[in-house]
């Protein structure tokens, strides 16, 4: 199995990932009534970093650890990456949906200013363990710079976005994730393409990863109190599906690789 995992260590982090994370909500799938246990949700979401860790134990052995754990307290960034990290997804989607679905969407933030940034803050902080803490050490901090070197930064980004959205499965055939697929598809290559954007500039720093992440879900937790309750129906529908964060996310996608000519600012450290 070792040398299995060392002459494939992609590949094999990629089934691993898939195999440990599709078995934990296996159950629920097979059975929806079941209530999820902790172990499963954790499980799920610890699928790629555990694979992660196999592989790295597999192919580097544990002298590898330390520098890999280093990078999730690697908070060294300039300011304008914090911002980034912080705030970006919040304002480019809010203005994009102020565009799609009308001023009120921007009046009904300001409005709201306080109990919003407040919202955003706390899903910002406690959606960290929903999700980004146990996917991101594997998706951006293990598997991107090895696909950046095997295919270069933007088709390994590519490759990476489209088999983080299959990853997400299991949710719509368990009923949890709603929306539409290809919306998450979009979304996932676009906003993988930022991802890399950013990982290449603040030196492969895996809690900017994390935050990164994080700040997306929480932008996506504000709709109850920013959206008006009157939106038509062909635009509630346009909404409700996904499409104004994959909107989103495309345009910066698109503004960064014609402004890194694909490069994504890859560091050579």
């Amino acid at each position: 199995m070792k040398s299995i995992i060392s002459k494939n260590p992609l590949v094999s982090f990629f089934l691993l990932a898939f195999i440990l994370s599709w078995i934990a909500v296996l159950p629920l799938i097979l059975n929806p009534s079941l209530a999820p246990e902790l172990f499963q949700v954790l499980g799920a979401l610890a699928g790629p970093t555990l694979a992660a860790l196999i592989v790295m134990g597999a192919t580097e052995g544990r002298h590898a650890f330390l520098p890999f754990f280093a990078r999730y307290i690697q908070w060294r960034a300039g300011i304008i990456w914090w911002l980034i990290v912080l705030f970006g997804a919040l304002i480019s989607v809010t203005l994009v949906a102020g565009i799609i679905v009308g001023r009120d969407v921007l009046s009904g933030f300001f409005s709201n200013f306080g109990p919003a940034i407040l919202t955003y803050l706390i899903a910002l902080i406690a959606g960290i363990i929903l999700g980004p803490l146990w996917e991101e050490p594997g998706w951006r901090g293990f598997a991107l710079p090895r696909l950046q070197v095997s295919y270069g930064p933007l088709p390994g980004t590519l490759i990476l976005g489209v088999l983080w959205a299959l990853w997400h499965i299991p949710g719509y055939l368990g009923g949890w994730l709603l929306g539409s697929p290809v919306a998450l598809l979009v979304s996932s290559v676009a906003f993988s393409i930022v991802m890399t954007w950013v990982h290449n500039n603040t030196r492969a720093s895996i809690l900017m990863m994390i935050l990164l992440h994080s700040s997306s879900n929480a932008t996506l937790a504000l709709g109850a109190l920013v959206l008006p309750s009157d939106i038509p129906a062909s635009i509630s529908t346009f909404v409700n599906n996904g499409w104004i964060p994959a909107l989103t996310y495309s345009l910066a996608a698109i503004i960064i690789v014609l402004a890194t000519r694909g490069k994504l600012s890859a560091s050579k450290a």
